[in-house]
């Protein structure tokens, strides 16, 4: 029988770590959960996470930091020491647990672009996400695009993988430029920029962006700033910053606060993310409530979170790439249009309705 109030056990150990997207879904899926009746959501969280005033009461803290000690000697007994009613974890579930599972799986890209993961990373992901998707109640994704690839892929139940749509944060939204001015005046930028976010990895196709950027005709060439920090085999974007001497007009800034990376995004003349699989985005929707023009992909789930608010180009050709930020740069119509319909986009999603699906799906697990 399905409890009135189900008390769910959310593993947040990302929360402080940043971790990019991981701990942004965690930290806007808890900030809705915490707004509701009908679910009393136990963000479990590291000894030393600072949190959040809305966070503090909803929350337990977990003594291991190590993935296998969290996994193996606390979150498989939930129920004994959080008196838990269910379990949600991200992408890997304990191999034992005294309660029912619920698994978000946010995009499965390593199954499909294997030659972008380290080895011993890529068989990591192939030994623990494929039984963790399998052996849980129910899997959580964030776009049906992402949805239809777990069910395909890993041969699930269509009725066991549910869509809760994520969203960007409230701020996320355009600022005054005074403002702008005050929140990046530490990074000393040009007037004029391309902004690219993401950790730095393969699959973020930053080799591809650089050279249709270095073709770029110069008065339509700002400078380029890129943020997010190193990730895995990111050798290859210095190289072709050096190879096509960008190293004066590329930025790269590593880590960023929240403060910050919302005034970069609306002191950016556009924004590009040419991702090659994506199982959201939020980058995206993140620019688009900032009301800068922006770039993306026609593959996964990208077109599904754009809508017509963003121009798309095929993220495997540096030809249509450059074609794409010409007519992004060139274009002051098009501009307009996006920067007006980017917010109106961004605005069809919320925290609220994620939370709201997920609490949903968490009455649907427990009564099976």
């Amino acid at each position: 029988m399905t409890p009135p109030r189900p008390r769910v056990a959310i593993d947040a150990h990302t929360l402080g770590r940043r971790a990019t997207g991981n701990e942004t879904y965690a930290r806007g899926l808890l900030s809705g959960l915490v707004q509701r009746t009908d679910v009393e959501p136990i963000a479990l969280v590291d000894r030393e996470a600072e949190l959040p005033d809305w966070l503090v009461g909803h929350h337990a803290r977990l003594r291991h930091r190590r993935a296998a000690f969290r996994l193996l000697s606390e979150l498989s007994t939930a129920r004994r020491r959080w008196s838990a009613d269910l379990l949600h974890v991200q992408y890997v579930r304990p191999p034992w647990s005294d309660l029912p599972i619920v698994t978000t799986i946010h995009d499965i890209s390593f199954e499909h672009f294997p030659r972008l993961f380290t080895t011993r990373t890529r068989l990591r992901m192939r030994l623990t996400i494929p039984w963790s998707a399998r052996h849980s109640r129910l899997v959580l994704t964030g776009s049906r695009h992402a949805a239809a690839d777990l069910v395909d892929t890993y041969r699930l139940p269509a009725d066991r993988v549910v869509v809760t749509p994520y969203a960007a944060a409230p701020d996320f939204r355009r600022l005054p430029a005074d403002e702008v001015a005050r929140r990046l005046a530490r990074f000393d930028l040009p007037p004029a920029y391309l902004l690219c976010v993401g950790n730095l990895q393969p699959r973020k196709n930053l080799r591809r962006l650089i050279e249709a950027y270095a073709d770029l005709p110069h008065d339509l060439r700002p400078a380029l700033v890129v943020v997010g920090q190193a990730a895995w085999l990111y050798d290859e974007v210095d190289a072709a910053v050096g190879h096509h001497g960008l190293a004066d007009a590329t930025h790269f800034t590593g880590f960023v606060t929240t403060e910050e990376l919302v005034a970069l995004y609306c002191g950016a003349s556009a924004f590009a993310y040419p991702s090659l699989y994506e199982g959201f985005g939020l980058p995206v929707l993140e620019a688009m409530a900032c009301g800068v023009p922006t770039l993306t992909s026609t593959s996964s789930s990208l077109p599904e979170v754009a809508g017509d608010a963003a121009l798309l180009v095929d993220p495997e050709s540096v030809d249509a790439i450059r074609a794409g930020l010409e007519r992004l740069f060139g274009d002051a119509a098009l501009r307009a249009r996006l920067t007006d319909a980017g917010p109106a986009r961004a605005a069809q999603f919320s925290w609220e309705r994620c939370a709201a699906d997920t609490a949903a799906a968490y009455r649907l697990a427990l009564a099976w």
